[in-house]
């Protein structure tokens, strides 16, 4: 089967590469569309994440058999159920539509058992997505509404870091909300925090085609960080208190710390782009304690997939995709690269 692979560090190609077999607690299913991550470009550079207990480079996947070390891409998929394990008790069938999580937490360790399954201490590996099949253990595979077509339905990892992210903000009616970066996470906060209740949405984002779109999905005010005077306009139009909620997704040290001047007393501020290793904002702890901040970083979200499921229909999401043949893998994580398109994905 074809597969985008990481062969080392730095190198990234389409390759003809085994295909996966099923073992009788796993669910096997044709791939039909894998997203690429923001997160994707530093898994490729050989950046480990925070928290990966493996020490190794990106999310949990497994290893191609026979080349110990070369790793499919992707986490964000959707697909139909091709061979079904015998030890699968769920109600699942041949050619169901259905949306894969990539992460498989075992449900019973210290972590589990609390309520925060992205710390799971034995949490099982998948196969990469960017792939024509892919393997899941049966908790991480979930039925798709009719209403939802696969392409939308490969969203769900996404919405549901968004989903998470909103939760931890605790988004409340009346609320004013800034989002810096406006790549697929940020527009899709921009909606659950308006659909949460946010009435004064302001949205930072230096590419024109972003900044139109997010006044598309409903932002009140647009800022070019660029060329306009941020702290200036958020003044204006917070009265110069600052804003109740900031979320910061682009993923610039400079916007993390700016944010939290922007937050009002008794706000919050959410880091929830991926950050490069060792970073330092330069936090000024002084202004944190004076205006009793409350500063949040996500990782992977908590048991938010099956919710974010259910908004999918809600949310305008076809305007943020941009599709390309898998075989074009590395056109498209160019294009990626170059930071007008929201969400590519690969079609098998």
């Amino acid at each position: 089967m074809k597969a985008v692979v990481l062969k080392e560090v730095g190198v990234l190609e389409v390759q003809d590469v085994p295909e996966p077999e099923c073992k009788p607690d796993e669910i096997k299913v044709k791939v039909a569309y894998a997203g690429i991550c923001g997160s994707d470009p530093i898994i490729i550079a050989g950046n480990a994440r925070p928290g990966n207990r493996e020490g190794t480079i990106g999310f949990p996947q497994k290893t191609i058999p026979g080349q110990d070390g070369i790793r499919i891409m992707g986490h964000e998929a959707s697909g139909t159920i091709v061979k079904i394990g015998k030890d699968i008790r769920g109600d699942f069938k041949l050619g169901q539509r259905v949306t894969m999580n990539f992460h498989s937490p075992c449900g019973a360790c210290h972590y589990c058992v609390r309520g925060m399954e992205q710390f799971c201490e034995r949490h099982g590996s998948v196969s990469g997505a960017m792939a024509e099949y892919a393997i899941y253990r049966e908790n991480t595979v979930f039925p798709l509404p009719d209403e939802v077509p696969l392409d939308i339905g490969a969203f769900c990892e996404p919405v549901s870091i968004a989903v998470h992210t909103v939760d931890v903000a605790h988004v409340k009616i009346g609320d004013s909300v800034i989002i810096t970066g406006g790549g697929t996470i940020g527009l899709l906060i921009l909606q659950l925090a308006i659909k949460s209740g946010a009435s004064k949405v302001l949205f930072s984002e230096p590419i024109a085609e972003k900044r139109k779109l997010a006044k598309q999905l409903g932002a009140d005010v647009v800022v070019d960080p660029l060329n306009e005077d941020l702290l200036e306009i958020s003044n204006k139009i917070t009265g110069g208190r600052g804003f109740n909620i900031c979320f910061e997704v682009s993923g610039r040290a400079t916007v993390a710390r700016q944010l939290i001047l922007l937050a009002e007393r008794g706000g919050s501020v959410v880091w929830v782009a991926t950050y490069p290793l060792n970073l330092d904002v330069g936090v000024p702890m002084d202004h944190v304690h004076a205006r009793a901040l409350t500063i949040h970083n996500i990782l992977p979200s908590q048991y938010s997939f099956p919710r974010a499921l259910q908004i999918l229909p809600k949310l305008d999401l076809k305007p943020l995709i941009t599709v390309y043949p898998l075989v074009e893998a590395i056109r498209a994580f160019e294009a990626h690269k170059i930071g007008k398109d929201v969400k590519i994905m690969l079609k098998t």
